[in-house]
């Protein structure tokens, strides 16, 4: 059971996610804390629908489309505060991975994406608890981009298909934004000695991989390809890393439940994530050292082989229709003991939540739905709902996590007294549970208790209302104090 933080994170102000945020001016952050508290009582809703009326809707449009206004100084606020959570955590995994924005209509400075509509594609590295919570603690880089450039064939003028060679050649590759947030993330953690960057099979490039081990970043990266071994690790000639792996000896067999997963063609296509149903798989596991080799075309300042630590994990008579599990998992993390191996299993795994988040951002948050006219305005609304969309995320995991763990695990005192306060009807206990909080404090956001457990909107909404009252709460203590010092008798009517 988790022992009770002295500042929970889960219940803190939105608007202090930016409240550092540099725009120029200090009207302008202030106007920026303003919208994203706005925008969180109800993130789904549209920005007419939250202003209320002309005059903050005006202020919305003119604040989002300001040339003063970027998403990343937007954000530089909240990977503040994301690095000040990571640092109360004893391990830290940050996930990456890439999404996109489709939008219709003519749209200034969008690009094309894998369909038919125009967009712009963001990569995100989030950062979630590594103690098996696997809580959010927030977004530590985001880099946003559009093609907007003459789509690059793949093949040379006689025909063929490039060669690693020539497209090595190529400036300004998108996997180049790999490596470059990883750099970011390793500054911004402030040497924090615990983190594992998690990527999937987007991240298996030889570069990255050997800039992060060069660079003593701690990694788990799915591979995509059936790279090259160098015989100097392995006995024998050269080998293709899969014929290594199926002689390697199974060192664990696990049952897992594969969650249900809609298809998502982007960055690329539909082949690299298939639709999904949920289904009990049993997988064996096995885990072996070797070297992969250096490409030719790849700049030999970096390592002719790079020693890693390779986890294959596949799956046990699949069923005929389905596509079985089948893992490559590069890592630098050791794997010595059973425990270990599984560890990486579980880290590799933790990467749904980061889908789990960009749900957050297009469902909880309504993102593609943004009447904005430019990548600049819809940027600076990406940035606006990151925090809030990491706060949905975040309740959802508290109020599932650990239910049964003190309501101090989440909430203040003071906050819990609000709740037995102003919610009479959860009938909380002299010492609630996590679970019975956050059913008072989606109470609060319009939840029924018969529905099941609450989501992520009426948990935001009802967190919303909480602060507000605690924030009411404690100015009244405080008049009432100040007038007790005063000697001043309070007004009984």
């Amino acid at each position: 059971m988790l022992a009770p933080p002295e500042d929970p994170p889960t219940m803190a102000d939105i608007a202090e996610e930016f409240a550092h945020a540099q725009l120029g001016n200090v009207s302008r952050t202030r106007r920026l804390c303003w919208l994203v508290e706005l925008m969180s009582r109800a993130p789904d809703r549209s920005f007419p629908k939250a202003a209320g009326d002309d005059g903050d809707l005006e202020g919305i449009y003119r604040f989002l489309h300001s040339r003063h206004v970027t998403y990343d100084a937007m954000l530089q606020s909240h990977y503040i505060q994301t690095a000040d959570r990571m640092a109360g955590a004893s391990r830290v995994l940050v996930l990456h991975d890439t999404t996109d924005g489709a939008y219709g209509g003519q749209r200034k400075g969008l690009g094309r994406l894998a369909g038919s509509l125009p967009g712009f594609l963001a990569h995100v590295s989030l950062a979630v608890a590594g103690d098996g919570t696997l809580r959010p603690l927030g977004a530590l880089n985001v880099y946003c981009w559009a093609r907007t450039n003459e789509p690059k064939s793949k093949k040379s003028k006689n025909g063929r298909k490039l060669s690693g060679a020539d497209y090595a050649k190529r400036e300004d590759k998108e996997s180049e934004r790999w490596m470059e947030a990883v750099r970011l993330c390793r500054e911004r953690a402030d040497a924090h000695q615990l983190v594992l960057h998690i990527a999937d099979r987007e991240g298996d490039n030889f570069v990255f991989l050997a800039t992060m081990s060069v660079a003593g970043d701690r990694f788990v990266v799915r591979l995509a390809h059936n790279r090259a071994v160098g015989a100097e690790v392995v006995a024998g000639e050269q080998d293709l890393l899969r014929d290594v792996l199926e002689v390697a000896p199974v060192r664990a067999v696990r049952q897992v439940t594969l969650s249900r997963r809609l298809g998502n063609a982007a960055p690329g296509s539909q082949a690299t994530h298939q639709p999904r149903e949920q289904r009990e798989v049993t997988l064996e596991i096995r885990a072996t050292t070797v070297a992969l080799q250096r490409p030719r075309y790849v700049d030999a300042s970096l390592p002719r082989y790079l020693p890693v630590h390779v986890v294959y994990v596949t799956e046990v008579n699949a069923p005929a229709d389905v596509e079985p599990v089948e893992w490559m998992l590069v890592t630098s993390e050791p794997i010595d003991t059973v425990e270990e191996i599984l560890q990486v299993v579980d880290d590799y795994r933790a990467r749904w939540l980061i889908e789990e988040f960009f749900k957050a951002l297009k469902t909880g948050c309504a993102l593609e739905k943004r009447q904005l006219e430019s990548i600049e305005a819809l940027t600076n609304a990406l940035a606006l709902f990151v925090p809030i969309a990491w706060q949905l995320l975040l309740l959802r995991n508290l109020s599932r996590s650990e239910p049964d763990a003190p309501a101090t695990t989440v909430l203040t005192p003071t906050q819990i007294e609000v709740l037995t306060h102003f919610v009479p009807k959860a009938k909380l206990p002299e010492h609630p549970t996590v679970r019975e909080v956050l059913f008072a404090v989606a109470r609060l956001g319009g939840h029924i208790k018969n529905n099941g457990d609450p989501g992520w909107l009426v948990l935001g909404r009802g967190l919303i209302d909480l602060l507000q009252m605690e924030r009411a709460w404690l100015a009244a203590l405080d008049v009432a104090q100040r007038r007790r010092s005063d000697g001043t008798k309070l007004d009984q009517s």
